[in-house]
């Protein structure tokens, strides 16, 4: 059993103290501070994390050093894990110890390895033993029964869970969060007749003093958003160019003979086509033709335009609990074929045999695990990183840093299927929308519509209106 008077905490939100007096030398006592109890996850995500919490305490327990040396050489979070050690290397060299309080950054912050507090007595007995999740717990329940106004802080769903179970308070790490827009890289605009005529006959356009059904002005928009412009009993789809003028899309747009059906579809296949844009993301639920539409510019920029020399197709492994590949039997190859084959399988259902006996042969298809980007340098590829919203926001930027010269990367995703329980809806592929969508070198469209089936798009509605 575990005491019932264990002081509980209510919603928070801090804000640095840029006015504090206090001397962050002489560790004196302080006031109106909070102890944030940091657990693996959030330095994996971010190793510089210690830093940001403000004037608040910080407590790192002492196992979560241990799981950051067993992450050291992980293909993936490896990079982090290094990082979240040297930091604390450098704090241990600048003071001569963690054990005790050492400054954490310039507001007042403090931050200490917590040794003691590993009592477990206060958690119920299927909470008590020696997993990692268990004494990062028991950490910060000794130290909020000792009366501290103690959080718990975790991108790990299954923890902050536990902690609730327990009475104690805990919340999600959010320095890295951003503000969701709901950007969907489309617009409506209403504009007059002369403007739909103008844009047929010359290609392009120019709209001045235009707004969308928002209420944002045109000239607003992120370059490479699509803009259906109607007026009256007309209409015509458009793409924001990087000089503000909107390019005429044509409903006959096609890549390797996969015609768009819908006009987010268009837009997607026309910014797929342009070489000028390295980063694409196509989001969009179940059945809206996201892995189709990459495959197929990949397979027209390889075959018909020869800008890359092959399609690489990276896939996270969640499906089965983790990304390791040992626990499958047989090779490497054997290993990745279930998750192969659904490449394969989309590829049937636009292709003949023959061109992906052709595809095979020349090996002009790659598909593998994410564990294998860590060190490479693709050079002359089109990466298509397959179910991106599974990634964390870091794994994701290291897939996008691998990128050599000549190679343009897809994103697809879903953001209501994702496999890990470290990824939310604000961070992840999400934050990395939000960050780029300005940018020249990225583009984003959600596709709207299911292209699957009558059947796919029944059960995913009702998947949507369960949640």
């Amino acid at each position: 059993m575990f005491d019932s008077n264990v002081k509980t905490c209510s919603p928070h939100n801090f804000t640095p103290d840029t006015n504090t007096s206090e001397s962050v030398a002489h560790f004196q006592p302080r006031t109106k501070t909070k102890t944030y109890v940091l657990d693996t996850s959030v330095l994996l995500s971010d190793p510089w994390a210690l830093k940001k919490f403000a004037e608040h305490d910080v407590v790192l327990p002492v196992v979560v050093i241990s799981e950051l040396e067993a992450k050291r050489h992980h293909p993936e979070l490896g990079w982090f894990a290094r990082q979240a050690l040297r930091h604390l290397e450098g704090l241990r060299s600048q003071h001569g110890y963690l054990d005790q309080p050492v400054p954490a950054n310039e507001q007042g912050g403090m931050l200490h390895v917590e040794l003691n507090h590993q009592d477990q007595s206060l958690l119920p007995m299927a909470f008590r033993g020696s997993e990692g999740d268990h004494r990062i717990l028991a950490c910060a329940l000794n130290l909020a029964h000792e009366g501290r106004e103690t959080v718990l802080v975790t991108k790990d769903v299954p923890l902050r869970v536990k902690a609730g179970a327990v009475g104690l308070e805990a919340d999600e790490y959010h320095a890295q969060d951003v503000v969701l827009t709901g950007y969907t890289g489309m617009a409506n605009v209403h504009v007059s007749p002369e403007i739909i005529n103008d844009l047929f006959s010359d290609g392009e356009v120019i709209i001045d003093e235009a707004v969308t059904d928002k209420g944002m002005r045109v000239e607003d928009l992120p370059v490479h958003c699509g803009v259906t412009l109607q007026a009256n009993q007309q209409s015509a789809l458009g793409r924001v160019m990087a000089d503000g003028a909107i390019k005429l899309i044509r409903g006959d747009i096609n890549a390797f003979g996969l015609q768009g059906r819908s006009a987010e579809q268009r837009i997607a296949l026309d910014v797929l086509a342009d070489p000028s844009v390295g980063i694409v993301s196509i989001g969009g639920r179940a059945g809206t033709g996201k892995s189709a539409l990459a495959l197929c510019a990949g397979l027209e920029a390889v075959l018909e335009r020869q800008e890359h020399r092959k399609i690489v197709v990276f896939r996270p492994m969640y499906a089965v609990g983790g990304q390791s590949l040992g626990y499958l039997p047989g090779s490497e190859s054997e290993k990745m074929n279930p998750w192969a084959q659904a490449v394969y399988d989309t590829l049937e259902g636009l292709v003949s045999d023959n061109v992906i006996d052709e595809i095979h042969d020349r090996g002009l298809l790659e598909v593998l695990p994410l564990t294998h980007i860590r060190g490479r340098s693709l050079h002359d590829s089109f990466v298509i990183v397959d179910e991106a919203q599974s990634l964390e926001r870091n794994v994701l930027l290291t897939v996008l840093s691998r990128l050599g010269c000549g190679s343009r990367v897809v994103l697809t995703h879903d953001v209501a299927q994702r496999d890990n329980l470290r990824v939310g809806r604000h961070d992840g592929v999400q934050a990395v929308i939000e960050k780029l969508k300005d940018n020249s070198l990225f583009s984003h469209i959600t596709l709207q519509r299911s292209e699957r089936s009558a059947i796919a798009e029944l059960v995913t509605n009702l998947l949507e209106s369960d949640n």
